[in-house]
């Protein structure tokens, strides 16, 4: 999804609770306290009930977003920044993005992303032909090489 779809598919801060509620029920929602499958939504004020225990809870219980007060926008928009740009961000250049007023939440959002992107990339293995477009890797250097001071950079011979 590129910048203009993003920013007409998710234009309000309802938009965004509207979506982050349907993947969550996508993915079956669990009572915290009880483990119960089963819920009511009270639309009134925006929370499940647990049908077995009467438990409520929000839509950011047991997700990424426990315990945040920053809107459903800022999370949506630093999802689509993370995953649609080439290089990393600070947390600097988010807060100034968003126009927040404190560093320590986006701080905070963007670490729990990072962890997360984190723990997901690592259950998965490439196999198979893999193709890049360009990259340096360490390699063994030959015996003749290895008195000889290295380079550094793009000519280093430890690099291929």
């Amino acid at each position: 999804m590129n910048l203009l779809n993003f920013s007409t598919t998710f234009l309000d801060e309802s938009s965004c609770k509207a979506k982050w509620k349907a993947m969550r029920e996508k993915q079956d929602v669990v009572c915290p306290h009880c483990g119960s499958r089963e819920h009511y939504w009270k639309s009134d004020r925006e929370y499940y009930e647990c049908k077995k225990c009467k438990y409520r809870h929000g839509l950011r219980a047991n997700t990424i977003m426990h315990r945040s007060r920053l809107p459903f926008r800022y999370w949506f928009v630093a999802f689509h920044l993370l995953t649609s740009t080439r290089k990393s961000f600070s947390a600097k250049e988010l807060q100034r993005q968003l126009g927040h007023k404190h560093y320590e939440p986006i701080w905070a959002l963007l670490h729990k992303l990072r962890f997360v992107m984190g723990r997901r990339d690592s259950q998965y293995v490439l196999e198979g032909i893999i193709e890049l477009d360009e990259g340096f890797f360490s390699t063994e250097v030959s015996e003749s090489e290895k008195d000889k001071p290295l380079k550094r950079g793009r000519g280093s011979q430890k690099k291929s």
